[in-house]
């Protein structure tokens, strides 16, 4: 049978990747690079196909070669950060989050992922890497917050325990979210003392119903 010419190929892994057909990338990207010269962006979007399937030790190699080729967009490392997390490398996923921040990521994600990663080696860890984020005034801006910020509220969201919420809440998080994970563990705990104190300024018109029936309950 007649090899397909590169341009094929990779008109059909525009196909699979618009489709999420991971596997039919994988498989057309294989094929170009057995015609053309070794391509950062092809050992990316191959990581990136690697990594939708689970196969975290394939990525780990497809992004690291695409680093080694000089890949320079942030996503490669950040992606090679997912790999490693997926294969529980946790401090070699914190260098590649690392990296991705220093090649100027501007995602969310890359904070959020960097922050759940630290948190889960130890909270303490993630907290630190927080107030590197902060900036030296003790207001957050939290009107338009930056993507280290939007990343800091959906990581407090998703990892276990209250840290990252409370760090939030301490400089003055309106999220009401990110407030439920403090008050609802203080109402869990029968703490209704620290209750009232999180909810005597409400954000939302729940926080505001609740503060009032818990109060009737305070001394």
């Amino acid at each position: 049978m007649t090899q397909a010419p590169a341009q094929q190929w990779w008109q059909q892994a525009q196909q699979a990747y618009q489709e999420q057909d991971w596997s039919q990338l994988e498989g057309c990207l294989r094929r170009m690079l057995e015609l053309v010269a070794p391509q950062p962006e092809l050992f990316d979007l191959l990581g990136h196909a690697l990594l939708q399937q689970g196969r975290y030790q394939d990525a780990n190699q497809a992004l690291q070669h695409a680093l080694e080729l000089g890949a320079r967009h942030f996503w490669t490392p950040h992606k090679l950060g997912d790999a490693q997390r997926g294969l529980q490398r946790l401090p070699a996923a914190v260098q590649a989050y690392e990296q991705a921040l220093l090649c100027g990521s501007d995602s969310l994600f890359t904070t959020r992922n960097l922050l759940e990663v630290l948190h889960q080696i130890h909270p303490h860890q993630a907290l630190g890497r927080l107030e590197r984020f902060a900036p030296t005034s003790d207001e957050l801006p939290w009107q338009s917050p930056p993507p280290w910020l939007q990343g800091a509220l959906a990581a407090a969201l998703r990892v276990q325990g209250c840290e990252l919420a409370r760090w939030l809440c301490q400089r003055g998080c309106p999220n009401p979210l990110v407030r439920a994970v403090l008050w609802s563990d203080a109402a869990y705990r029968l703490d209704l003392a620290s209750v009232c104190e999180l909810l005597a300024m409400p954000c939302s018109a729940q926080e505001d119903v609740l503060a009032q029936r818990i109060r009737t309950l305070c001394p």
